[in-house]
């Protein structure tokens, strides 16, 4: 097989690049100083956004993490605290933020496989009102569910979450990096999602390929406060109209294009399933990643195999571990035809090292 001269890269949806008609957008978007509300292109998508999402209002912010971050500190007080999953964005991935800048500790309950808590569980992490105690505010779920494989969180649960939330008079964010996968994959439309939601982060620079940006989005009242978060921390942006009509053109014209990359992330796991050796169930396949292992019947682990691939066919994992399982993740750079030679690449490698397997 001869190896390719450009490298097919699974690291994660975020190593896109703009298209070329991005390019044009970004080159011909109108500009103005966004800290002062001048910028038109900024308002436009933000008003696109608030309305997709079903919420009355919507703001430009430079992250998702930075996103997530303004949410927690405009819901919450310091000394509150937040019930989320103990392999959620926000607690493995974002730099103890919460705690570090909003003085906020999060209760982490276990994360189901399919990205699901268990409501008996946030029931259980509910505080008392006593003195002694963090007062519980809000609730975070994630949707899709990144640690979990880009799982799609059950529409009939997030009612369930939404209602257990107004029972117990919390506030509820979701973490929708990657909603917009959900909304393809799912067919429920993006504010379907979020319904009952009080805020949403919505990312425009993962699958849908915009180089920067997300949007929170919640009432008219929140974004207000979150304005204010977002200036203090940095966030604030002068003619970000340019970054603004990216994502305008990635919403208009690479919404649906997501369903290539799920299909191609079905096909991947399921060709690596194929292959002697390889740990990985097409099954748990929402969307577009996929969590995968060498067998520990070899002596040649994950890690080594990974290594091996990229040096010799240019082909690259990385990026995130789920335990010693490690996350390929598709976009729109990679092709039926490269997930193809992803499949021979791995399964000609571990191949050449058969002869290392363990004698049971």
């Amino acid at each position: 097989m001869t190896k390719l001269q450009r490298v097919i890269n699974y690291m994660s949806d975020t190593i896109t690049c703009p298209t070329p008609g991005m390019r044009k957008a970004i080159a011909a978007a109108q500009v103005g100083d966004d800290v002062y509300g001048m910028d038109p292109t900024v308002k436009r998508l933000q008003k696109v956004m608030a309305d997709l999402l079903g919420k009355e209002d919507a703001m430009f912010v430079p992250s998702g993490t930075m996103s997530n971050l303004i949410a927690i500190g405009a819901h919450c007080n310091r000394g509150d605290e937040i019930i989320c999953g103990n392999k959620s964005h926000i607690f493995c991935y974002e730099g103890a933020n919460a705690a570090a800048y909003m003085g906020v500790s999060l209760a982490t309950l276990p994360n189901q496989t399919d990205g699901t808590i268990k409501l008996s569980d946030m029931a259980n992490a509910v505080r008392a009102d006593d003195i002694h105690y963090p007062r519980t505010t809000l609730v975070e779920i994630e949707n899709t569910h990144n640690t979990c494989g880009g799982r799609v969180l059950p529409l009939s649960y997030i009612r369930e979450v939404e209602q257990f939330c107004r029972d117990h008079e919390l506030r509820l964010h979701v973490d929708g990096a990657r909603l917009a996968n959900a909304s393809v994959a799912s067919g429920v439309p993006l504010a379907d999602l979020v319904q009952g939601a009080d805020t949403v982060s919505f990312c425009l620079s993962k699958g849908l390929g915009a180089p920067v940006g997300s949007i929170l989005a919640g009432s008219g009242e929140f974004i207000h406060r979150a304005n204010r978060l977002r200036k203090s921390l940095g966030g604030g942006l002068r003619q970000s109209g340019f970054l603004a009509a990216a994502g305008l053109y990635a919403l208009e014209n690479q919404f649906e294009r997501l369903t290539d990359d799920h299909a191609n992330a079905k096909a991947l796991a399921e060709g690596l399933a194929s292959i002697p050796g390889i740990e990985v169930n097409p099954d748990d396949v929402d969307t577009n990643m996929l969590f995968w292992k060498v067998s520990s019947e070899y002596k040649m682990d994950t890690a080594t195999l990974v290594k091996k691939v990229a040096d010799e066919k240019s082909v690259i994992f990385g990026g995130y571990w789920s335990g010693d399982r490690i996350r390929a993740v598709t976009n729109l750079h990679i092709t039926s035809e490269d997930v193809e030679y992803t499949i021979a690449s791995v399964r000609d490698t571990l191949a050449a090292s058969e002869s290392n397997m363990e004698v049971a």
